[in-house]
Formats: structure tokens, C-alpha cells, sequence
């Protein structure tokens, strides 16, 4: 397959493939810390929203409903060769539904072919047809938010099922999967279910807070469940990690979301600096929530790096996102995260 960077490869994932990689992703690890040490902007991680659209119409969402021009396979590869170029470590292809695009296997071998680590948020149910493409993923975030009779009432009808078979088919090829859980009123009471199924299956689970489902940031944070039911929810996560199960927010997390369902504020926030966001018309932001703080098209009009280094600091009380907050813990050298990150690391790297 020929690409911007040139023609793409079949190779054995055998061990030099696997050093060849690793010293790949070194490099940018070495220049986000010089970056920062100099007070630098350094694009080490970097969203792509590759589609507003999706095949789900969650209760909780409504992203799908907010149209979007889409750049094209070839616009995309331009994305990634000029923020891999300047630092870009890590990648992180979300929706919408990333997979309802027949380029995004296209877009994940490229990933792979210049040695940026590559991760997907999906609802799951492409999985199973789209093997060969998610397969080739470093890490796979899947949404899980409980029992099959409160997942498909809150996603689609029949999605549970092609989540665990999901799940199931990337653990039988060693393809390291996580689960992330948005934990609303009505599905806070099963948390333990998605546990046992994390347990049973070898995965690791994450838990946030419902957003606004228009995704602003200035709107209130999960504001049908009181502030002593969150609390309830925290002290229960942090027991269950306590005790083994496979929690996969940090207790550092668990602790701050206690004492407010705001984990940290936007001016405590490392987004726009460390990392950001591409949406798929070509706007680049400090993140999903802050999309309307910069010029529509931005990075498109002006080069998305340059857009990237022009953009101000994101302004607003902050978000629940547990896995933006994991990434500023772990720049901030968090012991706890930091600990939560090399275990979560080694457990992927096991046969």
C-alpha cells in the first residue's frame, strides 16, 4: 500500500520488529522531557477525531448530531507525518465511531509504519468484521457501561454482546483491551458487573462521570448524581482496587474525583501544551470539551503544527475525564500514577 511516507509492509511482529519499535517511541519520551524543561510545547500526544459519525446514538451523547466535514486518508497521513515530525509519541484515533470510516485501517498502518504508539476508543461493534485493522492497534479502549439490559438501553440493542465478543477476539491475539465505563445515574449501582467481567476476561476498567452531552466544558459534570453518591462510588472504586480487582483509574484519580467530580480545573491542565486534539474538518484544540476555544479549521488553514503552538491555554472549570487527568498526573511524575501506568504497561506486554 503506498502512502505519503511511502510503500507500507507486512512485517513478522517478531523481536527486532519489537526493539525497532521501542527506540522508535524513545525519542519523543526525550524530547517532550527537554520541551519541558525549557518551557516548550511539545505535541507528545496527540487525539484524532477522525468522524462526528457514528452507528450509536447513545443516551449520554449527542456528537453524532454535530456535523462535521471530514478531511480524506491522504489529509490524515499529512496529520501524522507533521506531528510525528515535531515530537508526537502517541496517537489516539476516536469519533463519533472511528471505525464507520474504510480508511481507518489505512490510517492505523500508518501509525505502525512511522513507530507512533497507536490507540482506539470504540463502541465495539465493528470490531469482529474489522479484526485485521483494530488487531493492529497498540492498545484498544472499548465502552462498556454495565449489564447488558443497562448498556444496550443507554447504547444500542445487541451492543453488549459484540463488546465482550469484541473483547474476546483481541485477547485471543494478544492485542492489549481496555474497557472505559461512563458511569451515569442510572448505571453508577454496576460498577462491580463491569469488574467481573474485566476480571473474567483479562482487561483492566476505567471509570468518568458523564459529560454534557454536547460536550462543553462549561456545563455541569454528571449533575443527576449527588455529590455524596459520587463519593460513595469513589470510596467503592478505591476498595475494589484495594483488594485486587481490575480498577484501571488510578487511586490518585480515585482521591481527587472524591473531594470534587471536577478532577482538576482547565488551567491545571497539560492539554494544548503536551498534547491536543485534530478534529476531522481540520481543527485543531486543546481537547474534546474546549473544541469551540479556537478558530474552526485552524489547523487546516494554517498547518496543524502551527495551529497546534498558537493555540491558547484551554479556559473553563476542568472535566471528569479520567484518562486526560492519568496522562497530567503522569507528566506531573504522580508516584501513584505512575505506578498505575508501568503495571498497566507490563500487564500488556504479557503473551
Amino acid at each position: 500500500m503506498s502512502t505519503a511516507a511511502g510503500t507500507l509492509t507486512e512485517r513478522a511482529p517478531g523481536l527486532p520488529v519489537r526493539v525497532g519499535r521501542a527506540a522508535q517511541q524513545l525519542r519523543p519520551v526525550l524530547q517532550l522531557g527537554v520541551r519541558r524543561l525549557l518551557g516548550r510545547k511539545s505535541p507528545f500526544q496527540m487525539t484524532f477525531s477522525l468522524t462526528n459519525r457514528c452507528n450509536f446514538l447513545c443516551k449520554y451523547c449527542r456528537i453524532p448530531t454535530q456535523h462535521l466535514d471530514e478531511m480524506t486518508t491522504p489529509e490524515w497521513i499529512e496529520v501524522i507525518d507533521e506531528f510525528r515530525a515535531a515530537g508526537m509519541g502517541r496517537a489516539s484515533l476516536i469519533g463519533g465511531e472511528p471505525l464507520v470510516r474504510e480508511d481507518a485501517g489505512e490510517i492505523i498502518r500508518h501509525l505502525n509504519a512511522v513507530g507512533v504508539h497507536s490507540a482506539m476508543n470504540t463502541n465495539g461493534w465493528s470490531v469482529a468484521e474489522r479484526i485485521e485493522d483494530v488487531s493492529r492497534l497498540d492498545l484498544v479502549c472499548i465502552t462498556l457501561d454495565g449489564p447488558e439490559e443497562i448498556h444496550d438501553r443507554q447504547r444500542r440493542k445487541g451492543s453488549y454482546r459484540r463488546v465482550l465478543d469484541g473483547i474476546e477476539r483481541l485477547r485471543r491475539r494478544n492485542r492489549p483491551v481496555v474497557t472505559m465505563t461512563v458511569v451515569t445515574r442510572k448505571g453508577a449501582d454496576n460498577i462491580r458487573h463491569v469488574l467481573e467481567v474485566a476480571k473474567e476476561m483479562g482487561t483492566r476498567a476505567y471509570f468518568q462521570l458523564v459529560h454534557n452531552e454536547n460536550v462543553d466544558v462549561n456545563a455541569p459534570i454528571a449533575p443527576d448524581i449527588t455529590a455524596e453518591r459520587v463519593e460513595e462510588l469513589m470510596d467503592e472504586l478505591k476498595s475494589l482496587k484495594a483488594q485486587g480487582w481490575p480498577v484501571g483509574n488510578s487511586f490518585s484519580i480515585l482521591a481527587q474525583q472524591r473531594r470534587d467530580r471536577y478532577i482538576g480545573t482547565c488551567e491545571d491542565c497539560h492539554a494544548g501544551r503536551y498534547y491536543g486534539y485534530v478534529f476531522s474538518d481540520g481543527t485543531v484544540a486543546p481537547c474534546l470539551l474546549t473544541q469551540h476555544q479556537v478558530p474552526p479549521r485552524n489547523g487546516k488553514q494554517r498547518g496543524y503544527l502551527r495551529a497546534f503552538h498558537e493555540m491558547q491555554a484551554p479556559v473553563g472549570p476542568g472535566c471528569s475525564c479520567s484518562a486526560t487527568h492519568e496522562v497530567n498526573l503522569i507528566l506531573d511524575f504522580d508516584v501513584g500514577a505512575l505506578f498505575e501506568a508501568l503495571n498497566v504497561t507490563l500487564r500488556a506486554a504479557r503473551p
